[in-house]
């Protein structure tokens, strides 16, 4: 009996616990999970917080493509892989002139004096002062592409860096006559002065010669490194005195080359005259859609720097292009010239031809070019009217 009393008091203090117990780890759970994620969240609002300190605002491109990165060596700690390449200390920058402000900072054109005066012209591409981390360390992964893939003939190269001491720059051979575009917009003013010069004189022959110069830079790109250029413009290409061009403007391929994957918002600020169908459809850049451009790199060259469906106003250009319109044939293109274009504006990309086929056309095609007929300019544009009608932004 008393056995069956004391067995009913312990039974209910038991049924108590199995209720209690499960109530307060339920409770003491949740609150843990609750201050978990509210650490968590402060966590993520300071982080974003400091890499809009650091990077500005990403809309509007005020950014660097590494957000936020980190430094890996700093300034006066040697890059083992672009320690080869450090400028000498007995050499010297002499005659700097700015030419403009690019993406990281000031280019300028100089004379890279060495030992018994050597002397030799340079583009010299720096790094602003007020850069962020994340900046430094993307201008460090510029250097790196330049001494990694710049081995080419059809692109150019980097001679020597600087990133032990301020400023840190990027030195690269410099081309006599300077950017393509404009060397071909000046011909516009020799023909108005009536007195055209030697060097501006270009005939259809060169124009194959040079376009596959370009050709294969893009070929060694895609090919070899499976990049694309992204922007492929007379504006992206340098030219000698003696007709050789090298392409420029390896920027976008420079970040796909570190990150696997293409800047797409970066790449959006190509002007639309320059983009492929399927690239103003949605953010995709590929080789075929810089085989298209390139047709359009041989338009301007054979034109002399006009701009690209001058008839077409550059805010109805998508709507335009979709129905299909192509650029008629300029007057002193040839028929092989012009069919080599009008193949890289097929509108499926899979139907144009890869680099590899453009440039054997081009050399193909090269010994029937006309050597002997200079060149006219096809329009009488001036440099503000030049732009509006490129859709490129003063």
């Amino acid at each position: 009996m008393n056995s069956s009393e004391d067995f009913h008091p312990n039974e209910n203090g038991w049924q108590n616990s199995i209720i209690i117990v499960p109530t307060l780890l339920s409770s003491s759970t949740l609150l843990t999970v609750i201050i978990i994620l509210w650490r968590l969240f402060s966590r993520k609002r300071g982080d974003k917080r400091d890499a809009g300190e650091r990077t500005g605002d990403a809309r509007n491109g005020d950014y660097a493509v590494n957000m936020g990165g980190v430094y890996e060596y700093p300034l006066g700690a040697p890059d083992p892989v672009l320690e080869m390449k450090q400028l000498p200390q007995d050499w010297r920058v002499e005659d700097r002139a700015v030419l403009c402000v690019g993406h990281f900072g000031p280019i300028s054109r100089a004379v890279l004096v060495g030992k018994g005066e050597d002397r030799c012209e340079v583009i010299l591409k720096e790094l602003s002062e007020k850069c962020s981390p994340g900046e430094v360390q993307d201008f460090i992964d510029l250097l790196k592409f330049y001494n990694e893939v710049c081995n080419h003939g059809g692109v150019v190269r980097m001679l020597w860096c600087q990133t032990e001491a301020p400023p840190m720059c990027l030195i690269m051979e410099a081309m006599t006559l300077g950017n393509l575009l404009l060397f071909l917009r000046e011909s516009h003013e020799e023909e108005m002065a009536d007195t055209p010069s030697a060097v501006c004189s270009i005939t259809e022959q060169d124009v194959f010669s040079m376009a596959s110069q370009v050709a294969s830079g893009l070929e060694y790109l895609s090919g070899t490194h499976n990049l694309v250029h992204g922007y492929v413009a007379a504006c992206n290409v340098l030219i000698h005195e003696d007709m050789s061009v090298r392409l420029c403007g390896l920027g976008l391929a420079s970040v796909q080359h570190r990150t696997g994957s293409f800047p797409t918002s970066r790449a959006a600020r190509v002007p639309v005259k320059w983009q492929s169908p399927e690239r103003l459809r949605e953010p995709s850049v590929t080789e075929k859609s810089d085989v298209w451009s390139f047709g359009i790199f041989l338009y301007e060259m054979v034109t002399l720097g006009a701009p690209p469906y001058p008839d077409v106003d550059p805010a109805k250009f998508p709507k335009t292009l979709k129905k299909n319109y192509r650029m008629a044939k300029p007057q002193q293109c040839g028929e092989r010239l012009y069919d080599v274009m009008t193949s890289c504006w097929q509108w499926e990309a899979l139907n144009r031809p890869c680099f590899t086929n453009l440039l054997k056309q081009l050399q193909n095609f090269s010994a029937e070019a006309n050597g002997s007929t200079l060149l006219r300019a096809t329009d009488t544009l001036n440099w503000a009217e030049y732009l509006r009608v490129a859709g490129i932004p003063s």
